[in-house]
């Protein structure tokens, strides 16, 4: 994944907190998915990826846009009590590939 020359967002989808932080610290993508999709792009996040994803001359707005210009992450993340991650996992659902 880290060689591919876009880097607009990555998700991982996994109840061990190791893995989870290690994919976070890893990743080349610039908006991270923890058990969720990639978050949407709004005024906050980045509006676009890292790498060859990028578009445009800033990567953030307003006061974050003139920060050094370093790459941050955007990090969502959800997680499940013992007895949530026991149901039956939903693997898809009507209109989703």
């Amino acid at each position: 994944m880290n060689n591919n020359p876009f880097a607009n967002g990555s998700v991982i989808f996994t109840q061990s907190g190791y893995y989870a932080r290690e994919f976070q610290k890893r990743t080349h993508g610039g908006m991270v998915g923890i058990n969720v999709g990639i978050p949407v792009p709004v005024g906050v996040f980045p509006f676009s990826g890292h790498k060859q994803s990028f578009f445009g001359d800033l990567h953030c707005l307003g006061k974050d846009g003139v920060r050094f210009y370093t790459e941050s992450k955007c990090v969502t993340s959800r997680w499940f009590d013992e007895e949530e991650a026991k149901r039956e996992k939903v693997d898809s659902w009507d209109g989703t590939i």
